[in-house]
């Protein structure tokens, strides 16, 4: 159709360049003669977003090693993740690369994996066979990645190291595929006894229950923050089902909760609560407070505003609880049974003083700690750098998880 020997110059081959034959750039940015460059470490800056895909020429590259830093590594992570979790232990096959400065971090999907019930190597949390004993332990994943990331991970280490006679469960919102199960992180933590996993599906899970409506109506689906209001719903409804001990996923335990008692909460400053950490037994202390948390945010559930489906929703019904309208005071004297900690035992540094975990020192003020929260909200960009307070914390109470991430912990 095109007459000159060099038909992208020819202008009477102008529409079919248009129309059906795209540039080089787009699906070879790498010609076959420069597939070096695909496996040399470090990478050199390229273009990781513009193209539609890398040809990665296997007939040349097959017997290639992929070590970290290569630009084939940082496409597999970033294109791939949950092939890239599964296999990035192998050795001589996909090796760590610290991701900062060379992608943003991953949007998470929204939450259309929830009604997914295919490819699902996890036990399902709806029915008879699902029945969690009283002292339990929950985390709730509620992205749709399918797959535990290192900090998470350590979370669970070290709190199932803190409670080895206590049940934990990590519940996942979505799919969970059999090799990850088998290969990631998850198998490492299932070497504990006492740490499960199961599948939840919202719909079912909230069947019966206060929230019911609230997950029937679809709200979730309009929320700005859908991961992390599905977060929300689920440690309430949790809570109001099975009782137990409710912890967030960016938390190191660092020794055994159970002496705190059935029933508490913590602040994570002098007047404000928090929902990282919340027991409630299945006495009637509990189960009055799983009934108020859970009424509350079925009435007041705002799809628009960040925090008003979580640490709102406690304050709201602790000042409904609790007879001091002083929350300096709030004790469970005064808020008929329910212990409210302060911010020493679990949020011993203030989220506005974050950095200190990720920088060269020691931590002051801390010795009344049971747990760290690490603002992962805030934090999840920063590099855990060796001997850096995080970084100790994990060497010492998430040793397992610790060691299989090596110095690339926390990326």
């Amino acid at each position: 159709m095109c007459t000159s020997a060099y038909p992208f110059g020819d202008k009477r081959c102008d529409v079919i360049k248009k129309n059906l034959i795209f540039g080089y750039e787009l699906f070879y940015p790498k010609y076959f003669l420069e597939v070096d460059d695909m496996f040399r470490s470090p990478a050199k800056k390229f273009d990781l977003h513009r193209p539609y895909t890398y040809h990665m020429w296997n007939y040349l590259s097959h017997n290639r090693t992929i070590y970290k830093g290569t630009m084939y590594q940082i496409l597999a992570k970033t294109f791939c993740p949950t092939i890239y979790e599964s296999y990035r232990h192998d050795a001589g096959t996909i090796y760590l690369v610290k991701m900062r400065g060379v992608t943003d971090r991953p949007k998470p999907e929204l939450v259309s994996c929830y009604s997914l019930y295919e490819g699902d190597s996890l036990p399902w949390a709806e029915g008879s066979n699902f029945s969690p004993r009283f002292d339990s332990i929950f985390f709730h994943e509620t992205s749709c990645r399918g797959v535990l990331n290192s900090r998470q991970a350590c979370s669970i280490e070290s709190t199932a190291r803190a409670h080895p006679t206590r049940p934990i469960y990590v519940l996942f919102s979505g799919p969970v595929a059999e090799m990850v199960y088998q290969r990631s992180c998850i198998a490492k933590l299932r070497r504990f006894p006492n740490v499960h996993f199961a599948r939840v599906h919202i719909e079912e899970y909230a069947r019966n229950t206060p929230l019911d409506a609230l997950v029937a109506s679809k709200k979730l689906e309009e929320s700005y923050w859908p991961v992390e209001h599905a977060s929300d719903i689920l440690r309430f409804l949790t809570l109001y089902k099975w009782g137990g001990l409710y912890l967030d996923t960016d938390m190191i335990v660092m020794k055994s909760l159970t002496p705190l008692g059935h029933n508490w909460v913590a602040r994570e400053k002098l007047d404000c609560a928090s929902v990282g950490v919340i027991a409630s037994s299945m006495d009637h202390v509990g189960r009055q407070l799983a009934q108020a948390l859970a009424d509350e945010l079925q009435t007041t559930f705002k799809p628009d505003v960040f925090n008003n489906n979580g640490p709102a929703v406690m304050l709201r019904v602790l000042k409904r609880l609790c007879n001091k309208s002083d929350p300096k005071e709030w004790s469970a004297e005064t808020c008929q049974g329910i212990t409210v900690y302060g911010p020493e035992y679990f949020y011993p540094v203030h989220y506005t003083n974050n950095s200190v975990y990720f920088e060269p020192g020691e931590l002051k003020n801390v010795s009344n700690a049971y747990a760290h929260h690490l603002w992962n909200k805030m934090t999840y960009n920063l590099t855990v750098k060796k001997d850096c307070p995080y970084d100790k914390l994990a060497k010492k109470f998430c040793p397992l998880i610790y060691e299989m991430y090596g110095d690339e912990f926390g990326t």
